[in-house]
């Protein structure tokens, strides 16, 4: 069957063009990424056909290996992106997709081959040399970047003076795309070809459900969700190519959940979930779990633990090798072999888990307080080390210690951990995240995060804070390739959007970025960060009331009440801009905001002077969030400044 290609696809009130690259509902423009574009196209331009996973992945990603994840992903923008009408594209279980929606005639261009049904990419290139016909004003830097993507330099004998009549241009260029085309198809054809004899290794996905807790004793409740970050944590640490276990975030929000089974599983496309329950008696513990099939809900293994608390890492340990065994999977040596601690070193472990979950400035303190008391139990406990590395870092983050003490005392945690047992990724992850935020040494927080992500391919926070070390180094495109894999394995985690988002914005796309934290909002509406990083979004894009009431929601959620009074008042009687000058004059005051906040609000105005004093000022006393500034639109309008390159330069002289 060879695709055909049109120049439009028209569908109920959407229009789709291939060859612009975009997406109308009703005449406006519908934001989506250039991946998700792909899958649309090729869906659409096989309408009423089922697309089998494994074509439609080697159609859009045809020199990489991806995971069917990724495609669920992308599958779910669009059916937002598609106003959720969820019956244009339908799930065939086990098969893949199917385009359902009525494709309305248009005019038909040319076809493609039938050896290159599914290579995507040639389809692709071709528009890309069908724009520079139509610009054939801007023909030479077209041809040039069209050149330079496909099959490197221009050969010297089209390497001439570009200056010539309109006729000799258009003849010069018909030539140069012949020659381009040809490469183009042929490269893409061959391979495409070697692609399509490469044999993928299918991804095993396993969910965890939040274990239940039986004790009737909420104070308890710390074990049963600990227990299930360990198990979900242990198995996360298996072969990491084999094996996609859905991170913790999500898990717990299947908590007390009335889905069943199977609906969890379609939810998260998984084909395995493991569930339990906890009980105790005094220090006694007795844990029940069982791996299910979920397409027929059979029970695939099962098994229990009666004892202690610091006996229960043997059973998770156990559990790992019966759920590989029964899954035919293959663990790596270090998922097999880790120290134990003691039980009261144990518990303490499990109840900071839970408080920091929590991410509430009470959590963080008593998750200091029990990773605190772990080390102290059992000085070998590099997993609490690492936890106790990364509860500093986010204070500090989120200004509720002291910068210079947060920076410290992680860095000290991490270093700790590694020099108990070098394998952790979690504390190559805190180390990172530490050199990045406190350090603003790129480098060395890239290795450090890179090395978490070898020993460990599914840990989030390592593909997360990869993400933004990327993303504030504006490598926006490997940014978002590390956050959508974050992504992948922690579909709802509200944190992770909301920084999808952050990343749009970095890259001015200011409506996606908007699309993207409204979408969060709407699912939680006092998820506070979303909120503050709409109020930049709006600022940025120039639309005061829509900003206002962002930053009134953030002040309602944060603020003591007297301050949101005051703050609401200030913009009745004096507007929005004498708002934003009462909140950077106000450090300490409103609530602990950022140096750079004070600056931000300032380069919303576009007040020259008073941001360069706010970011000298964020400079001299090292605080974290200066690591953003480069990439952060509300100061582009300093970039020229020689006060402002001088200010930069000494941002990237590493800290002794």
């Amino acid at each position: 069957m060879s695709l055909s290609i049109r120049e439009l696809y028209r569908f109920q009130e959407f229009e789709l063009n291939p060859a612009r690259r975009t997406l109308l509902r009703n005449g406006c423009l519908v934001q989506i990424s250039p991946k998700a574009f792909d899958v649309l196209v090729y869906l659409v331009s096989n309408h009423g056909r089922v697309v089998l996973k494994d074509e439609l992945m080697k159609a859009v990603w045809p020199d990489s290996f991806v995971e069917d994840s990724n495609l669920t992903q992308h599958v779910s923008w669009l059916r937002k992106a598609l106003a959720d009408q969820s019956d244009f594209i339908v799930t065939i279980p086990g098969r893949g997709y199917q385009f359902t929606g009525e494709v309305l005639p248009d005019k038909v261009s040319d076809s493609l081959p039938d050896e290159c049904t599914d290579c995507v990419v040639v389809h692709r290139l071709r528009e890309r040399a069908h724009v520079v016909i139509e610009e054939s004003t801007k023909v030479s830097d077209r041809v040039a970047r069209i050149t330079d993507a496909s099959l490197g330099k221009i050969p010297p004998e089209f390497n001439t003076d570009w200056r010539m009549n309109a006729g000799s241009q258009r003849a010069k260029t018909a030539v140069i795309l012949v020659l381009l085309l040809a490469g183009i198809i042929s490269v893409g054809y061959f391979g495409f070809k070697k692609a399509k004899g490469t044999a993928i290794r299918p991804t095993v996905a396993v969910a965890v459900l939040p274990f239940r807790n039986l004790t009737g004793d909420p104070a308890k409740e710390y074990l049963s969700d600990g227990i299930t970050e360990e198990m979900i944590n242990s198995l996360t640490r298996a072969e990491g190519e084999q094996l996609r276990v859905i991170a913790r975030t999500t898990a717990i929000s299947f908590k007390d959940t009335r889905k069943s089974i199977p609906e969890i599983a379609r939810e998260l496309d998984v084909q395995y979930i493991l569930e339990g329950g906890v009980q105790s008696e005094g220090p006694r513990l007795h844990v029940t779990t069982q791996l299910i099939r979920a397409n027929d809900q059979s029970q695939l293994w099962g098994d229990s633990f009666d004892g202690d608390s610091g006996q229960i890492l043997d059973f998770e340990t156990r559990l790992t090798r019966s759920v590989a065994q029964s899954l035919s999977l293959r663990l790596t040596a270090q998922s097999t072999a880790e120290h134990t601690p003691g039980s009261t070193a144990h518990d303490a472990y499990l109840r900071g888990l839970y408080s920091l979950s929590l991410r509430s400035r009470a959590g963080f303190k008593d998750a200091l307080r029990h990773f605190s008391t772990a080390v102290a139990e059992d000085p070998q406990y590099a997993r609490a080390y690492a936890e106790l590395a990364v509860t500093y870092n986010l204070m500090g983050q989120y200004n509720w210690m002291e910068t210079e003490q947060a920076n410290s005392q992680a860095k000290a945690a991490a270093r700790q951990a590694l020099a108990v047992d070098s394998s952790i990724a979690e504390a190559h992850s805190a180390l990172g995240f530490n050199e990045w935020f406190y350090g603003w040494n790129t480098p060395a927080a890239s290795d450090e995060l890179a090395e978490a992500i070898r020993l460990e391919p599914t840990n989030v926070d390592a593909h997360h804070w990869f993400g933004e070390v990327l993303m504030t180094s504006r490598r926006f495109d490997d940014a978002e390739r590390q956050m959508r894999i974050a992504l992948a394995l922690d579909p709802k985690s509200l944190i992770l959007r909301t920084n999808i988002g952050w990343l749009h914005y970095s890259q001015h796309q200011f409506p996606l970025a908007i699309q993207e934290m409204q979408a969060v909002v709407r699912e939680n509406p006092d998820f506070v960060t979303a909120h503050y990083k709409l109020w930049w979004a709006y600022s940025v894009s120039g639309d005061a009331a829509s900003a206002w009431t962002e930053l009134r929601i953030v002040a309602h959620l944060i603020f003591t009440s007297d301050e949101e009074k005051a703050l609401t008042q200030i913009n009745e009687t004096q507007g929005y801009d004498a708002v934003l000058r009462a909140l950077a004059s106000s450090s300490g005051g409103y609530y602990s905001q950022a140096i750079v906040d004070d600056a931000r609000c300032m380069a919303f105005l576009k007040d020259k002077t008073a941001t360069l004093q706010f970011l000298e000022r964020g400079l001299n006393e090292r605080e974290g969030w200066m690591v953003v500034v480069e990439s952060d639109p509300a100061f582009d309008f300093l970039r020229s400044d020689p006060e402002y390159k001088t200010l930069v330069r000494k941002l990237h002289t590493p800290s002794k």
